[in-house]
């Protein structure tokens, strides 16, 4: 995107180490200098050639007509012609090409030097071709100053690609630090940027490291800048170029999913990255338009998290293949799981693996420790960690596990993939506990006939809802306030208790509460309470003589006595 815009500007250009040649970099070396030094030769080269081809297009421009070019560009072209290479701008070379020919001849004839380097034959290879690139640089510098209003950016990416988390790895990625430095230092027209990787950037370790920090430019999105990247692309696509966020998100998304802004709920299932969101809410579309819809739904949202956690899931693993080859081994353990763990029980669940990981994957040894596990599943995202009753991932909090970090939440974008979709590994309310009503009739017919054809509820007992609806509510605040549960799990209780007050209260404001169906919600009800005090119990968060625990049960009562 940055290349797009640039290029109606200014000249610019994309280099990308082709994965296809991550071993030929690896282990390229020169004599005469060390591997680091090595590395860094050809990016020299690369940016070189890169900028030849850039004074050749800018010649173009200034004179239409190159016979009209100075003698020294006209040896720049040669100098092209005479190592092979086009003098188009576009950078489509593979390494291992630019390799071959280092390795094989570099002649530089065209500016007059009968010298030609061979890494073969010549035990001082890597000095002279150090040399041979300061003699190509001085030639560059002098026609870049004289053709100073052109501007040039290099942009590279994807170095992740051929990173292999070793030694040769390192080299390669602190070359191409110095080298671009030393370009930028350099020419005044000429910018080279790297993007790269954080977690790669920080284990790198090298002399003078500090004197990037100036040039360093971390790229952090926030829950208040993704949203606009959307609406940008969504004044893109409609055309609509006043569109406000306001406008964007009433008219395509629904105001709120489960019980949370639709943009809020979106972003939590995101690593705060673009293509994150971008293709969830893509997804998103896709499915509405498939049902002949304008709009999303909610319906839509909830339908697309399947494929997009997965999606997600294999991008990770994908992502972390060189650095950690047993992620997708680890993670396996986390399926059909809640998504908050203690790290007791964490634990527990990871020394079963242990073994058999770290005799699967000998030369990690080292970093299938406990502690190493829970630093790299927070480091890459895939976990957070719960502090002052807020989650925290490490996107948004970078850092490393704590000894007093107690409980570990899964992040959201991983849960479907993993079936892990309940903080107590408890189904929703919503979605399970339903009672047949058959049943339900035959125990009110033992009990009481039917008035006017019609089971009615009795006036007394709409009093004694109405006082059970005001305790839910009741219980649902000491349930923020009581701080016994983790917050995840604490959302989750209050947003299934939510739904219970919700069919409470829709029966009670029917115009004839019909009987049946208020025994169904509160069965339900009764059987999600009971399901839950066993699990809150069987994880350890709450005792059954706590005080949280005594408030549900007291809640259980009234609802048996109300029936």
């Amino acid at each position: 995107m940055l290349n797009k815009q640039l290029s109606h500007e200014v000249d610019s250009c994309i280099v990308t180490p082709d994965s296809i040649s991550a071993d030929e970099i690896r282990r390229f070396e020169l004599l005469g200098v060390n591997e680091q030094q090595s590395k860094k030769l050809v990016w020299r080269y690369v940016f070189l050639i890169q900028i030849c081809k850039f004074l050749m297009n800018s010649a173009r421009q200034e004179w239409k007509n190159d016979s009209a070019w100075p003698a020294e560009i006209k040896k720049i072209r040669q100098f092209l012609v005479d190592n092979r290479e086009v003098d188009d701008l576009n950078f489509n070379e593979k390494f291992w090409r630019i390799i071959n020919k280092i390795n094989a001849k570099l002649t530089f004839g065209a500016f007059g030097q009968s010298l030609e380097v061979s890494a073969e034959d010549a035990a001082t290879a890597g000095l002279q071709l150090s040399s041979q690139l300061d003699f190509l640089e001085t030639q560059l510098l002098t026609q870049a100053n004289l053709l100073g209003k052109y501007k040039l950016f290099i942009l590279v990416d994807k170095v992740d690609e051929i990173w292999d988390d070793d030694d040769a790895s390192s080299n390669m990625a602190v070359g191409l630090l110095m080298s671009t430095k030393e370009i930028n230092s350099k020419f005044s027209n000429v910018k080279c940027v790297v993007f790269l990787r954080s977690d790669i950037y920080e284990q790198l370790q090298f002399f003078d490291k500090d004197k990037l920090r100036g040039d360093e430019e971390t790229i952090l999105w926030t829950r208040s800048t993704l949203p606009e990247l959307i609406l940008a692309r969504a004044k893109s696509s409609t055309g609509n170029s006043s569109m406000v966020a306001g406008e964007f998100w009433s008219n395509y998304f629904p105001a709120v999913v489960e019980q949370q802004p639709v943009a809020d709920f979106l972003l939590a299932h995101t690593l705060m990255r673009p293509r994150d969101l971008i293709q969830l809410c893509n997804l998103c579309a896709d499915l509405a338009r498939r049902e002949g819809g304008y709009s999303v739904k909610e319906k839509h949202i909830l339908q697309a998290l399947d494929v997009y956690s997965s999606w997600k899931l294999n991008d990770l693993i994908g992502e972390y293949r060189i650095n950690y080859p047993f992620l997708s081994d680890l993670l396996i353990l986390f399926s059909n799981t809640s998504f908050v763990l203690t790290r007791q029980r964490l634990e527990t669940i990871y020394t079963r693996a242990k073994e058999a990981l770290t005799e699967r994957y000998p030369a990690y040894a080292s970093s299938l420790s406990i502690d190493a596990v829970l630093n790299t599943l927070y480091g890459i995202g895939f976990m957070g960690v719960e502090r002052n009753r807020k989650t925290h991932y490490f996107y948004e909090y970078p850092g490393t596990v704590e000894d007093r970090d107690l409980v570990f939440v899964i992040h959201p974008a991983f849960r479907y993939a993993l079936k892990s979709t309940s903080s107590v590994d408890l189904e929703p309310f919503t979605q399970a506990y339903e009672i047949q009503q058959g049943r339900v009739v035959s125990e009110i017919f033992r009990g009481r006939s039917p008035v006017r054809g019609q089971l009615e509820v009795p006036r007394s007992a709409l009093k004694e809802l109405s006082s059970l609806l005001e305790r839910l509510r009741y219980l649902q605040l000491q349930l923020s306030e009581n701080g016994e549960l983790p917050v995840e799990v604490t959302s989750e209780i209050s947003r299934n208790f939510g739904t219970i007050s919700n069919e409470l209260r829709r029966t009670l404001d029917s115009k004839n509460v019909d009987l049946v169906e208020l025994q169904i919600v509160m069965l339900r009800a009764n059987q999600y309470l009971n399901d839950l005090m066993a699990r809150l119990d069987g994880s350890g968060y709450v005792s059954p003589k706590s005080s949280l625990a005594y408030e549900i049960i007291d809640f259980m009562r009234r609802i048996e006595y109300m029936r």
